[in-house]
């Protein structure tokens, strides 16, 4: 009976010893991961390797070197690399089924990175939220709306999802509207206006602005202008704002309907 238990506590001490040596080479590993990964940032961002890229890579860097330090973890303390690779293979079906959810908002999240429908940075619509791409982690995608709040949609949301990339290419079309008042005439009005936006830098010549008017309910008449703009280059509020302040000059200095029949001869 001693010598039974002699023999259970020197085994015992025996795990002990290599359970302890396992988690010292896991902890190794962790950190060695996480030194990895940002050293692996700081070279691909010193390149100017696309960020989407860097991020993809410096995550599968850090993945794969935690998941070697868990692998090295089990054959040191078991002593059975046949045993540890059939029940990691086992563990990993296991933690699938339970965690369906996660590994596809994970596996979804890869697949964005990797065919890049969008870019950070890049101005999106998807289930019915706009905002700025600011990153795209493991299991969601996260965008800054105009509001300043910050919304979380899911990875798989997305990459099944219709999305619309709002920055996609160079120049977008704006449109600006404002009343015409009644006593303003209109004669010439679309045209003069045409000519002002034709000479403004900022806005695209190819294709023009366009200037129309168009009737209300009320029976007065609305301006719309649309027009392209390179919102890259330019602040297209700041645009805006100009566009608008020519368009009240154009209205204001026109004379006024009531003052031009005063004008005219009596009989006509």
């Amino acid at each position: 009976m001693g010598a039974m238990w002699g023999w259970i506590t020197a085994h015992w001490d025996d795990q002990w010893a290599r359970f302890i040596e396992g988690l010292l080479l896991f902890l190794i590993m962790v950190v060695l991961a996480s030194f990895v990964r940002r050293t692996a940032r700081g070279q691909l961002k010193r390149v100017q390797v696309d960020p989407q890229v860097n991020l993809l890579v410096s995550r599968i860097v850090y993945l794969a070197t935690v998941l070697l330090g868990v692998l090295l973890f089990f054959t040191v303390w078991l002593k059975n690399t046949a045993l540890v690779f059939g029940g990691f293979g086992f563990f990993a079906l296991a933690i699938s089924l339970a965690f369906q959810d996660i590994l596809k908002n994970f596996i979804a999240g890869i697949f964005l990175l990797l065919e890049r429908p969008f870019r950070l940075g890049d101005e999106i619509t998807v289930d019915n939220h706009t905002g700025v791409v600011e990153n795209i982690e493991m299991r969601t995608t996260t965008l800054r709306t105009t509001e300043g709040e910050q919304v979380l949609v899911p990875n798989s949301l997305v990459y099944t999802g219709t999305i619309i990339n709002r920055t996609r290419y160079p120049t977008r079309m704006f449109t600006l509207t404002a009343k015409v008042p009644a006593e303003v005439t209109v004669d010439g009005l679309v045209e003069e206006l045409r000519e002002q936006l034709k000479g403004r830098p900022d806005i695209a010549k190819d294709p023009p602005p366009h200037i129309g008017l168009q009737p209300n309910v009320d029976g007065g008449l609305t301006l719309e202008v649309r027009y392209w703009l390179d919102y890259r280059r330019n602040d297209p509020l700041a645009v805006q704002a100009a566009i608008g302040e020519q368009i009240y000059q154009a209205m204001h200095s026109r004379p006024a309907e009531s003052a031009r029949s005063a004008r005219k001869p009596a009989g006509t």
